[in-house]
């Protein structure tokens, strides 16, 4: 294979002849490869499965974006490139079977192009389970369903792998974000904890001796976002359109100086269904003192830790808001006088009041705005810093309806980008700024009580 590799004329870096050397070997099975423009990301890949094709008749890959329209738009005309690059003859050269997106080699092997865009109706995706392949290849693997992801891992190592020796390789190349890339592949790799089997592949844009001086000069001149991201390769940033919170407010939050007060909270996001966490925490004011995570704890023992914490922090009922969605006032209804917090209720009236949906994005919203005049303090682990990062920074506006009110994203759709995993923290958060909203509560609460009464 790597004498087909060396026909490329394409002045590869050391970087990229580092990923070759990857999908070679007899120990990775999953390459993740980040460069920044300019690194020939989509060609690199392009380039080997093309020769993969060429070199083993019958064979089976994938190559797959989010949208097909896009994959048409960009990578196949990459493709196109590397077909001619590698001066393939005409009778080697596939036929393109655009009906069912299929590229047929005169040796039998295939290439085929997928969408790998979620479909209500097809959540398990489903509709690729009947196929097998040799390897696969995603272009931009950032912008696909995390879930769509684990599912195909099981579709390879099923077409021809044993009788020419060939390890199963998945090939991921994309940008940097906040998403399961973060969670999953890069932070692992700079806790030096990732498994055997996968590598992680980072290629700056400086790294690079092909690029132009004024590409570089560019990108020192950008806005400082693209600029962390595409000159510095660094990953704590992200430009993720609608997002609610930038990220040097989320990293402000650990270390913001705030005025101190005396006044105790606690905010309470309590699991759902057995699949989640329950979340505690505790406040000082607008500081953020102590976190507690519950896993998979019953009504009864999550309204117990909450009296005990109420107990040692000293923290007037009142001052208590949980999570009472469904059937989740259960642990609410063991906390008499606390604040029942529904995410879908009114917006609270204020003199600024936005044209937002419910309450959850109002308060979202709310702590965006302490965040922005940087008023809150939040301390925490280096893990857990980690943890709330991810999921505030995944807090993304849907775009306004005819209404144009403000409404955020579900839960269900941030955990497809985040690898199943639910921003129960980030949720905890969000409920103490009902207080901040709502500072009269309390005696609006009584007044309609004592109204009752009469």
């Amino acid at each position: 294979m790597s004498d087909w590799v060396c026909e490329l004329n394409f002045n590869l870096t050391a970087k990229q002849w580092e990923c070759f050397k990857y999908l070679q070997d007899d120990i990775h099975t999953e390459i993740w490869y980040w460069g920044a423009a300019g690194w020939w990301k989509t060609r690199l890949w392009t380039s080997w499965v093309v020769f993969c094709c060429i070199a083993y008749p019958w064979t089976r890959y994938f190559i797959w974006r989010k949208e097909l329209t896009t994959l048409k738009k960009s990578t196949y005309q990459t493709y196109l490139e590397v077909i001619e690059a590698i001066n393939l003859p005409k009778e080697l050269r596939p036929k393109e079977d655009w009906q069912n997106n299929i590229f047929k080699f005169p040796n039998w092997s295939q290439i085929h192009l997928l969408d790998l865009a979620y479909k209500p109706t097809d959540q398990e995706f489903h509709r690729f389970w009947s196929t097998e392949y040799t390897w696969w290849f995603v272009d931009e693997a950032a912008e696909v369903d995390s879930k769509a992801i684990t599912y195909l891992k099981t579709r390879i190592w099923r077409q021809l792998n044993d009788k020419y020796w060939l390890k199963p390789k998945i090939l991921l190349t994309f940008n940097p974000n906040k998403w399961f890339v973060y969670s999953d592949f890069y932070r692992p790799y700079r806790d030096d904890t990732l498994p055997p089997y996968r590598v992680f592949l980072p290629a700056k844009a400086t790294d690079n001796p092909h690029l132009s001086e004024d590409y570089i000069e560019q990108l020192k001149n950008a806005d400082e976002i693209t600029k962390q991201r595409l000159l510095y390769w660094n990953f704590e940033y992200d430009d993720t359109e609608w997002k609610v919170f930038r990220t040097d407010e989320v990293l402000d939050l650990f270390t913001n100086i705030i005025e101190a007060r005396n006044d105790t909270y606690i905010s309470v996001d309590v699991a759902r269904l057995w699949n989640d966490r329950t979340i505690i925490s505790v406040w000082k004011w607008l500081e953020l003192i102590e976190f507690h995570k519950l896993e998979k704890k019953t009504t009864d023992i999550v309204a117990n830790k909450v009296k005990e914490l109420e107990y040692r922090y000293k923290v007037p009922r009142r001052h208590i808001v949980i999570d009472s969605d469904w059937v989740w006032w259960w642990v609410a209804d063991q906390l008499r006088g606390c604040y029942n917090f529904n995410n879908n209720a009114r917006p609270i009236e204020t003199e600024s009041q936005g044209n937002y949906w419910n309450l959850k994005a109002q308060c979202y919203f709310k702590l965006h705005e302490l965040a922005e005049k940087r008023l809150i303090r939040i301390n925490a682990s280096w893990e857990l810093k980690d943890d709330i990062s991810l999921e505030l920074e995944n807090v993304l506006v849907k775009k306004p309806d005819s209404d144009w009110k403000i409404y955020l994203e579900s839960k269900e759709d941030m955990k497809k980008r985040l690898w199943d995993k639910s921003p129960d923290i980030a949720d905890s958060i969000m409920m103490r700024m009902v207080f901040e909203l709502n500072q009269n509560w309390p005696i609006k609460r009584y007044e309609a009580v004592f109204s009752q009464d009469q």
